[in-house]
Order: structure tokens, then sequence, then C-alpha cells
């Protein structure tokens, strides 16, 4: 009896130790290279290897999320699937490998990241689909961006490249961070973010635009964590700071005041805010577009009057009353005609038939 309560105990615990197995975070290994040419700067050779190892690593997350929906009985498009990605995607620990191959240096940086499933809700993160794509975007149009500068330095040459290299250093140390804070706020670590982002805000080498960038997305943080209060004084000082969206999208703290406002029932404030969010989105965001359309409705409610489709009730309504008064005029013109009237007990004898 002994023997077989024994093996019982050997046999759950087997079972839990195998649950516990299937519960714990994925890791993800993900390696990026980048061969540095005539004059190139090691730090820019070391980060470019990085983003290379990112975007390698978030293909293989695809892979991860699009099994682990399957498994939850879930249907993801592409687009769904990268978002996700990139959303429950963190990075734990990386390293880098500067190598010297005969005349020329090579810069490998390998990434560790996980994919935690007890901290992966992929059904409530469909339903803020719409703003975790929007901060998805933004990170892949920062990447975008980076690249792109990246194949200027390779080409160019003398000051140029010098001028290209410090730009690109500063923008791909600053853009590691956002990039970090960006899926800090994707998976709900909103108060991390604040943090990340309030030491970039305290520090006096960051200005200007990455400045407004940081205050925007610490605001970010807050407003999802419902600190409106707090969300609109970054915000605020956001559109302060002297800037430009030439790289970072500082205009969506316009967006998100606009948001404010309008909870708050400040209607014409609102519209200022959305019309020129719609304004800098190229009036490409339906979101944005949609919720100047609601601000308008509130802040001017007569003009938002139900039109139905084109039709002019007010037109259609007079022509009513004008035939009203018309056939009351023709009523009183015509000779009155003798009324068939029913004696009161043959209205009773009808009444009975």
């Amino acid at each position: 009896m002994r023997n077989w309560l024994t093996a019982m105990a050997v046999f759950f615990l087997v079972l839990a130790a195998a649950a516990a197995g299937e519960a714990s975070p994925q890791r993800i290994t993900a390696t990026g290279v980048y061969v540095m040419g005539e004059n190139d700067s090691p730090r820019i050779a070391k980060d470019a290897a990085r983003q290379e190892a990112m975007r390698i690593a978030v293909e293989k997350a695809g892979v991860y999320v699009e099994s682990y929906s399957r498994s939850e009985n879930m249907t993801l498009t592409e687009d769904d699937v990268r978002v996700l990605s990139g959303a429950v995607l963190k990075v734990t620990s990386e390293k880098d490998v500067p190598e010297l191959l005969g005349n020329v240096w090579r810069y490998t940086v390998t990434l560790t990241a996980e994919i935690d499933p007890d901290k992966m809700d992929l059904k409530a993160m469909m339903q803020k689909r719409e703003e975790l794509e929007k901060l998805q975007k933004e990170r892949d149009d920062l990447r975008k961006q980076n690249e792109e500068l990246l194949e200027k330095y390779k080409e160019a040459a003398g000051s140029e490249k010098d001028r290209l290299g410090t730009k690109l250093e500063k923008q791909y140390t600053l853009g590691q961070i956002f990039d970090r804070c960006v899926s800090l706020i994707q998976r709900g670590e909103h108060q991390t973010a604040v943090r990340e982002l309030t030491a970039v805000i305290g520090d006096r080498s960051v200005t200007d635009s990455p400045l407004a960038y940081a205050y925007y997305l610490r605001g970010r943080a807050y407003y999802e964590q419902h600190a409106e209060r707090r969300a609109l004084e970054d915000f605020n000082e956001t559109q302060r700071i002297p800037h430009d969206d030439g790289v970072y999208p500082v205009w969506r703290a316009h967006y998100y005041r606009g948001r404010i406002y309008y909870d708050r029932g400040r209607w014409q404030d609102a519209c200022e805010e959305l019309r020129l969010a719609w304004d800098a989105s190229g009036h490409n965001d339906p979101e944005i577009g949609a919720a100047l359309r609601r601000a308008e409705a509130k802040a001017h409610p007569a003009e938002a009057a139900p039109s139905g489709h084109g039709v002019d009730w007010g037109k259609i309504i007079g022509e009513i009353i004008d035939g009203t008064i018309n056939s009351r005029r023709s009523r009183h013109l015509m000779p009155e005609q003798p009324a068939f009237r029913l004696t009161e007990r043959e209205g009773c004898r009808n009444r009975m038939r």
C-alpha cells in the first residue's frame, strides 16, 4: 500500500513539473552581424548588429505566437502576429563580440529574449489591438529611419560621414531606449516605462525632438494608467519643447490631449487638438478622424444634427407645413358638404351588430 501511495505521489509530482515546464518563459536567441567599413564607428557597428538581431528575434517570436494562438483556438492574420510578437517579446540579455577578420572588423550581437505564456493574454491584447498597432508602427518607423540613415552613412565620406555618424550614434542610443519603453507600454508594464523615461528626461544631453518624444511616451504610459492629470502635463511639456516630427512622431500628443479634453467636456479644446492631429496624420488615420467628428458634434451640435444622408429635412418640413396650410385654405374655400351623422341610437345599434 505504501509503495502504491509513493508511486502515485511521484506520478503527480512529474505531472506538476511538466505543467510548470510548459508555463515557463520560452527563450529566444537571435544573432545580428555588422561588418565595419573604412572609417566606420565601432558604436554604430554594434548598434546596427543589435538592430538586425532584434529583427530576427521578433520573427522567431512570431512563430511562437502563431503556434500559441492555435492552442487557444484563435485565428490570427499575419499582421496580427507581427503586432503581437513585438508586444510580447522581452529582451533579457545581450552580448556583443568584436572580431578582427583579416583587415576587417566584424561585430556580432547575440540577444536572449523571452516570451512568458503566463503573462501573454492574446485575447485581451486583441481587444486593444489598435493601440498596440499604433505603438508598433512607431517602433517600425523609428527602425526604418535608422536603417535609411545607416545606408546614407555607409555611402558618405569625410566630414559628411562624421556628421551622419554623430547623428546616427545618438539616434541609435535613444532609439534603443525608446523601443524598449514602447515595448513596455505594449505589455502593460507602464510603471517601468515611466522610470526609464524619467531617466531620459533628466539627462541634460537629451534636448529638442528626442526630449519631446520622451515626454510624449511618458505621457502615454501615464494615460494607460488612467493618470490623466500627469499625462496631460507631459503632453503639454511635449508641445512646449522645440521639436519637429521628422524622426519622432511627437504630433501624436495632440491626439491624446484631444481625448483628455473630450473626456473633460472641453469640446472646443478637443476639436482644436484633434484637428491638429488629423492634419499631422495626413488625414489618413480613421481613429483620429472619428474622434474629431465626435468632438465637432459636441462643440457644434446644431451643425452636427442628422441630415438623413443628404436629405434636406428643413425643406421637406417646410413643404409639409405649406401643404397643410394650403389644404386648410382649400377646405375653407370649398362649399360645405352635408355631413353624414348617425343618431346615438343608430350608432349603438350598429355597434351591437
